[in-house]
């Protein structure tokens, strides 16, 4: 296993857990977060020992998003090195969702934008009840563009475009209404347990037939929506640095209102 700075591995009967470890930015994701992502998954993939992967979050939250001091830094890029990041962000939505082993997402304190990308890419997902969850991309002026395609494998359409339109804050019971999380607890005591409940009945089943059987499951479900895959980086790059997207940023991280609420 490669050495990785935003990401701490451990590996014990057949289960990987991946904690993402940049707990002083609630595990804000940037460029070089998501690429050890992808790559540690490349990793695990040729991994044979290994059936299932659970992603954490280390200290108060699983991940706040996109980490937006990174993201305003995207206005000084090129539009080539704006598109790459865009693709590689991408990849890791794709990477997470067409792994051969179970991925597990297990919750807690913070989720938003991007986060719940990495979400709605997991097989399986479970949180706590005062989990908070945001699609917060219109708040700051961009698209939820890149998320979308796992998204809409979760949630209902009608019931996204509310999320995505208000960018309004929900907890953990309420994600699990909307069927972006199969359960929520109300302690992470409790989720620990039943996660090992999950586990332990899923390594009881065949290991072949669980991977082919989430092949044919992801195959029918993303028909409708593979075409339309390849563009939304274009649509990333092209929003998220738009005058919109740069007031958008610029004042948040001045912690005052953008323009367009005055």
């Amino acid at each position: 296993m490669l050495t990785y700075t935003t990401l701490k591995y451990i590996e014990k009967d057949q289960i990987a857990t991946i904690y993402f470890a940049r707990p002083d930015v609630h595990n804000a994701l940037n460029n070089i977060m998501i690429e050890e992502i992808i790559s540690i998954f490349n990793e695990i993939e040729n991994n044979p020992s290994i059936r299932i992967v659970v992603l954490r979050g280390e200290g108060k939250s699983f991940c706040s998003g996109a980490d937006l001091s990174w993201m305003k830094k995207s206005f000084t890029l090129t539009p080539e090195e704006n598109l790459k990041e865009c693709q590689t962000l991408a990849q890791l939505f794709s990477t997470i969702y067409s792994s051969s082993k179970v991925i597990i997402a297990a919750i807690h304190g913070n989720a938003y934008g991007g986060a719940i990308g990495i979400i709605a890419s997991c097989d399986l997902a479970y949180c706590v009840n005062d989990s908070k969850f945001v699609l917060s991309e219109a708040k700051l002026g961009v698209v939820a563009a890149t998320i979308t395609p796992y998204l809409l494998l979760k949630i209902n359409h009608s019931q996204l475009k509310e999320l995505i339109f208000t960018a309004k804050l929900f907890d953990g019971p309420n994600a699990m209404d909307l069927n972006l999380v199969n359960n929520s607890y109300d302690s992470e005591e409790k989720l620990d347990l039943e996660l090992y409940k999950i586990t332990t009945q899923i390594l009881y089943n065949g290991t072949q037939a669980i991977i082919e059987s989430k092949k044919l499951l992801n195959k029918l479900v993303m028909n409708n929506i593979s075409p339309f895959k390849d563009s939304l980086p274009q649509l990333l790059a092209k929003t998220r640095v738009s005058p919109e997207a740069r007031e958008g940023f610029t004042a948040f991280l001045e912690k005052r209102k953008p323009n367009w609420n005055k």
